[in-house]
């Protein structure tokens, strides 16, 4: 395993943001861009956050993250505001009066994209600063040009992918390798609800734990599903009471069936599964976790190796 770190630490120290391919444009947000107007681009453009621009500042303030929204559903449907024509500027709109405060104007755009920190680097940076950001909980890097202007979004699927393209050998497992049980890397506590939970107790999970990944279990404990951040801009798309007591699992069900993307992302592996094959596997399917189960009998989820996790063990002494 020691040869893994070894060619990807040299990999990502002899290549820069350059080697990955920029969009056509950036999608960024104006700060002064109403509260729904700025939800719905996200939406409208299939992604789960953008840049938020202060024309008046003359900077980037951070990131507006479609996530943001599963406080808001959790309070919106508390106070009982969420009804079944429900739409998502009905949804904005009793959301605000969460976070209003004295002296400030309110939920805005700037004020959210604040909690999502906008840490960027050079074009032409290497590789391995990327990592060391993504490795530190960020979720996405931007990339600025000389003029500070965001090029490109690094996220931490674009350096897996990066990492299997590009390193010869390591999706292949070797005898030699130490297995996931020895390397100790991911996390043990699996966070989990009943796949019977309904859609509203999940989101109230994923907002008191702040995660957009959930394992849905049967009644033995046996994972049958999870939740990924995707799942919520769907929801989002058609927030209704009748959508947020259904069960989670057959709601999940129902709405991937109607995407182009991967139909049911829960990827598994085995604590005597080397981690050469969780980084193939998380290339290949673009997903940001998979679950770690006993065996196929039972199939409980003991643990999750996350794209952070490994990246951690990379920069790891």
């Amino acid at each position: 395993m020691a040869e893994f770190k070894e060619k990807v630490r040299e990999f990502l120290g002899a290549n820069t943001t350059e080697l990955l391919s920029r969009p056509r444009t950036v999608i960024t947000i104006d700060s002064k861009t109403p509260v729904y107007e700025a939800f719905q681009t996200l939406l409208d453009n299939n992604i789960l956050s953008a840049p938020v621009w202060d024309a008046t500042q003359e900077k980037y303030t951070g990131f507006l993250d479609v996530r943001d929204l599963v406080s808001w559903v959790v309070f919106v449907y508390d106070e009982q505001k969420v009804q079944d024509n429900t739409r998502l500027v009905d949804l904005i709109q009793h959301g605000q009066g969460q976070f209003k405060m004295s002296g400030t104007d309110g939920v805005t755009v700037s004020y959210l994209s604040r909690r999502h920190r906008f840490q960027s680097v050079a074009a032409g940076e290497p590789l391995t600063k990327i990592v060391e950001y993504l490795a530190n909980g960020m979720h996405r890097v931007p990339v600025v040009d000389a003029s500070g202007k965001v090029v490109n979004i690094i996220s931490q699927t674009n350096i897996i992918q990066a990492i299997t393209k590009h390193v010869s050998g390591i999706t292949f497992d070797h005898s030699t390798d130490l297995t996931l049980e020895n390397l100790d890397v991911g996390t043990k506590s699996v966070l989990s609800v009943s796949k019977d939970a309904t859609v509203i107790d999940t989101l109230r999970e994923m907002d008191r734990k702040q995660r957009s990944g959930i394992a849905l279990v049967s009644e033995t404990g046996r994972i049958e599903g999870t939740t990924t951040a995707k799942d919520l801009g769907i929801f989002i798309r058609d927030p209704t009471l009748a959508a947020l007591r259904q069960p989670i699992f057959e709601y999940l069900k129902a709405v991937r069936s109607q995407q182009i993307e991967i139909k049911t992302p829960l990827i598994t592996v085995h604590a005597s599964d080397k981690l050469t094959r969780a980084v193939a596997l998380l290339s290949a399917t673009k997903v940001h976790r998979v679950f770690i189960v006993d065996n196929d009998e039972d199939f409980q989820a003991v643990g999750v190796l996350s794209i952070t996790d490994i990246l951690r063990f990379i920069t790891s002494p």
